[in-house]
């Protein structure tokens, strides 16, 4: 198994399969209704689907990365604002995010091995998630969804 398909392998698990840290974006989501993805348990906090907005938010950015586009923030802002409360909408959101991951993963698993090393730019801006390689790119989106697979997690257990 090449580089970039062990990264390709680690961002389907942290979305689709069984990562080691516990259950998947996807485990997670399950069976949580638009109602419950509104609610504010924690009024400072952000919602269930303001949560997923920002996984795909930035499941887009890095996607746009891989494919040669210049380091940005994402194309729908850093956290994108829910348009409407329905359930159409809010299954949309989900299959959104799982279909830009789908997409990372292919373009990961035909990316150069070479250009894994190459730094996307140089600078370290933490607000834009530059200053890494396209390998440690992949790694902090992965890292990014275990870390907010774990505050939705927290978030149902108040259901």
């Amino acid at each position: 198994m090449t580089r970039a398909e062990k990264l390709s392998d680690e961002l389907k698990r942290s979305v689709f399969a069984d990562p080691w840290h516990g259950s998947s974006v996807k485990d997670v989501l399950e069976g949580i209704t638009s109602e419950q993805a509104f609610q504010k348990p924690i009024s400072s906090a952000h919602n269930i689907i303001e949560l997923t907005l920002h996984i795909n938010a930035w499941t887009e950015e890095v996607l746009s990365r891989i494919n040669g586009n210049a380091p940005a923030l994402p194309a729908n802002g850093d956290w994108p604002e829910p348009q409407n409360h329905s359930d159409e909408y809010w299954q949309a959101i989900k299959q959104n995010l799982f279909i830009n991951t789908n997409k990372l993963i292919a373009a990961l698993n035909n990316f150069p091995k070479e250009k894994l090393d190459e730094v996307t730019v140089a600078e370290r801006n933490q607000h834009l998630g530059t200053g890494f390689s396209f390998e440690g790119l992949i790694i902090g989106l992965v890292q990014h969804n275990a870390y907010h697979a774990g505050q939705i997690a927290l978030i149902k257990k108040s259901f």
